[in-house]
């Protein structure tokens, strides 16, 4: 601050000085010529440079005229949090799946993606991990049988869902996860599919449900002992099988929602996946009271 002042102080003096100069030069009138034929010099000396104070560091004038900052002074802001990321997980015997864990809020690890017929979870999960991360993670595992003429990292999901729910199972112990049961179930497409298989062949274990742009309309005997059951479409999806979806567990008495995934191309969540999907895994986390109450509202209002 001193080292402003004194900037300021030596900036006025010259311009000051200048300032004197030039009106006397221009506005005040000047003697006759002499008898000599000269004329009296119009220029009046400048001030002393000993009059003037010390030249000020070149700092003190980069800072000159800029306005103190609101957090001067202030201890420095914490910084902001990292992203969560998505951690390559391998698993005795099978493929690695890929993990997003919890946010440190106590929640448990019990959510479970399945990804699309020959696809990769990765990119799915990435679009949706601060969401997973504030649910307390997920685990998402690759399917088991590759995709002819494509990559060998794209594979889809056999029939078999026996031989997919020992699969979970081992991932969520390489995982870490304390539990494997009481799950949340998320599928995309064909994964969504695969979800209803387990909810109908494995009820305790599987008792919440994210359907996400699946291929068939979900039903009440696959997702009979349900808690709660999201379905979810894009624009680009086939939206009315989701939402129909919905309707018809509300018409079981099984609590369900449906939401729009901000997409508008099938295979892609979309920039604001965190944002819905969030929304969606709240649902499912509520109490059951509130879905139940939720469910019998839009029962009403669109049988």
């Amino acid at each position: 601050m001193q080292n402003g002042s004194s900037a300021s102080r030596y900036l006025f003096a010259l311009l000051g000085g200048a300032a004197v100069a030039y009106a006397v030069v221009h506005f005040v009138p000047g003697a006759a010529p002499g008898a000599g034929g000269s004329t009296p010099s119009p220029h009046l000396p400048l001030p002393a440079l000993s009059s003037l104070p010390p030249l000020p560091s070149l700092e003190a004038f980069t800072r000159l005229g800029a306005k103190p900052s609101a957090d001067a002074g202030a201890p420095n802001a914490a910084a902001p949090a990292a992203a969560p990321i998505v951690e390559e997980v391998p698993v005795p015997g099978d493929l690695p799946v890929f993990v997003v864990r919890g946010d440190g809020s106590g929640r448990p690890l019990r959510t479970v993606f399945l990804t699309g017929s020959c696809t990769h979870p990765f990119p799915s999960v990435s679009a949706f991990r601060k969401a997973a991360a504030e649910h307390g993670g997920v685990v998402a595992l690759q399917g088991d049988v590759p995709c002819a003429g494509k990559p060998s990292s794209l594979r889809r999901w056999s029939r078999d869902a026996a031989a997919l729910h020992a699969r979970i199972e081992a991932a969520l112990r390489a995982a870490g996860a304390p539990a494997t049961s009481d799950l949340t179930l998320m599928g995309y497409s064909q994964g969504a599919e695969r979800a209803e298989w387990l909810g109908s062949r494995f009820r305790a274990e599987y008792t919440r449900f994210a359907l996400l742009a699946g291929p068939v309309v979900p039903t009440a005997a696959h997702l009979a002992d349900a808690r709660g059951v999201v379905t979810m479409a894009a624009w680009g999806d086939a939206r009315e099988t989701m939402e129909s979806g919905a309707r018809r567990l509300r018409r079981a008495r099984i609590p369900a929602v449906y939401m729009e995934l901000p997409s508008g191309e099938h295979g892609h969540l979309g920039p604001e996946a965190d944002a819905v999907i969030g929304r969606a895994l709240d649902w499912l986390d509520a109490p059951p009271e509130v879905k139940a109450a939720r469910s019998a509202a839009l029962r009403e209002k669109r049988p």
